[in-house]
């Protein structure tokens, strides 16, 4: 296991240290990615635009809130910046990681709550947009766009709860993971 915590640190030492000018956009997208904007900015959004959708994002991020809580208490995991420095394995010589606020987080790391809680309260939001999308576009290429943004949305705050050292990316994979939804058989967008 220290080998995959060990690639999990060179990965982010790599990105901190070879792309310092994208730190304020990983900030930015962890913020956008923080399963409380659910509540304060997608929810109310949704629920404007789709009572049902709406009342479908209130009720996913309420589920898999409870249920990352539950997985952390089973999974445990370790934070990054902290393992880095209570575990002795980079004693002879340090790895050069920085500190942000994300990374003071102290509970257990395993899933990613971002990836896991927000990807799966966004999916009614997506598959919403798509249905309205696929109703009017007849480009291929455009009724992908609205999968095609939320994948890339949660990849880049995958890649900035690693950037941040907030998660290991193993932990941002099992987030991704656990908040896959399954695909609606009918076509509905909830």
């Amino acid at each position: 296991m220290e080998s995959t915590l060990n690639a999990g640190i060179a990965m982010a030492e790599a990105m901190q240290n070879q792309l310092p000018w994208l730190e304020k956009v990983w900030l930015w997208v962890t913020f956008l990615g923080d399963p409380k904007n659910l509540y304060l900015f997608y929810f109310p959004a949704a629920y404007y635009a789709s009572r049902r959708v709406g009342v479908a994002v209130l009720w996913i991020s309420l589920i898999t809130e409870w249920l990352n809580l539950v997985f952390k208490w089973l999974l445990f995991g370790d934070r990054p910046f902290w393992w880095v420095h209570e575990s002795g394995y980079y004693g002879q010589a340090p790895a050069q990681v920085h500190q942000y606020p994300s990374s003071c987080e102290t509970g257990p790391g395993s899933p990613s709550g971002h990836c896991m809680i927000t990807g799966a309260a966004l999916w009614p939001i997506m598959t919403a947009i798509s249905s309205q999308v696929a109703s009017r576009a007849h480009s291929r290429w455009v009724r992908m766009m609205p999968s095609l943004v939320y994948c890339t949305f949660l990849l880049a705050v995958g890649l900035s709860r690693i950037f941040l050292l907030a998660h290991f990316p193993h932990q941002v994979l099992s987030g991704l993971i656990t908040g896959e939804q399954p695909k609606q058989q009918d076509g509905d967008p909830v």
